[in-house]
């Protein structure tokens, strides 16, 4: 009887799902859903399935994206917070491959854009633009690459929820 007395003592005092603060609120419809890109690339290269689980952690203060391409051979994490000083959405990306990138959301009618700045990279890329929205259920967006000073075209993808894909980030 203790058992089933303390038992429900835990469910009852139990913490419920993390509601976003405020400040996050933007980023909302995306988080608490894992997504799988059904069309396009973030860098116009084919045959690229991004797994991407987003995730509110820290009582709703931070937003964890873990993806994966494909099996895994690229991955990385996202941890985006408010930051108080700049009164900015930021975050920093880490890749398998060896590189970050320190960026900035900026809510909009309808989604988010992301303006980011890559970091320890010899090659590739300097910075990205792009954008998301959630349309009939899925995730539409673009990305742009500036690389040798130049903004490359746009790059068109959408993704879905995939509830049972996991992102193989090992």
């Amino acid at each position: 009887m203790r058992f089933l007395i303390a038992a429900l003592i835990l469910l009852v005092s139990a913490p419920a799902s993390a509601e976003p603060i405020k400040e996050l609120a933007s980023l909302a419809p995306f988080t608490g859903k894992t997504w799988r890109t059904i069309d396009g690339s973030v860098d116009g290269s084919d045959n690229f399935v991004d797994t991407s689980k987003w995730e509110w952690i820290l009582h709703g203060r931070v937003v964890r994206i873990t993806h994966s391409i494909g099996d895994g051979s690229y991955a990385g994490e996202s941890l985006i917070h408010w930051d108080d000083v700049q009164g900015k959405i930021i975050y920093r990306y880490v890749t398998t491959a060896g590189f970050y990138t320190d960026g900035v959301i900026t809510p909009v009618e309808n989604g988010i854009e992301v303006h980011e700045f890559v970091r320890g990279s010899k090659s590739g890329p300097t910075e990205t633009l792009s954008a998301y929205r959630i349309e009939n259920g899925r995730m539409h967006g673009w990305s742009k690459l500036l690389i040798g000073g130049v903004w490359g075209e746009a790059n068109e993808f959408v993704y879905e929820e995939a509830p049972d894909a996991v992102p193989n980030i090992n």
